[in-house]
């Protein structure tokens, strides 16, 4: 891939910042035609800049009050152990987001329930069940200080 323009890296800002844009408002942001606008957008998409489009949904406001971060350790790190563990989780609607991790904990998995009873059944019955784990650790968010999909580059 070749490097980010200025102008393209300024479109991927304001995109971040809000990807149902004005036209008009991008064009004078970035003096550039409607035109050069949709297509350097056409362009970021097929090289893989833009990965997708989505709507940023209050989880609260859809019942899912509860936030827990859980760290796993397998019983080791062999390929096969590895590449099962994340098949598994992969596949868990709880499971917003999951990481490899180095140090202490294998794995950081943010897990998004409906509440304490909902998540230790998702523990019970869907994480813990899943052959080569060590340890589990969950840490559970009492509060939100920042949360963000934009990236500074």
């Amino acid at each position: 891939m070749e490097a980010l323009s200025k102008q393209e890296a300024e479109l991927l800002r304001l995109l971040q910042k809000n990807a149902r844009f004005e036209i008009n408002d991008l064009t004078e942001r970035l003096h550039m035609s409607r035109t050069s606008v949709y297509d350097r957008i056409k362009k970021l998409e097929s090289e893989g800049y833009i990965r997708d489009y989505v709507a940023l949904v209050d989880p609260k406001k859809v019942g899912l009050n509860f936030t827990v971060m859980v760290s796993v350790s397998l019983i080791s790190q062999r390929l096969d152990y590895v590449e099962e563990f994340s098949a598994h989780v992969a596949a868990l609607d709880e499971v917003v987001e999951a990481y490899v991790t180095g140090g202490i904990f294998d794995y950081l998995l943010k897990v998004v329930v409906k509440d304490p009873d909902t998540f230790n059944a998702f523990i019970t019955t869907k994480l813990s069940v899943i052959p080569n784990i060590s340890k589990i650790q969950s840490s559970f968010v009492m509060n939100y200080i920042k949360q963000s999909t934009v990236l500074h580059f």
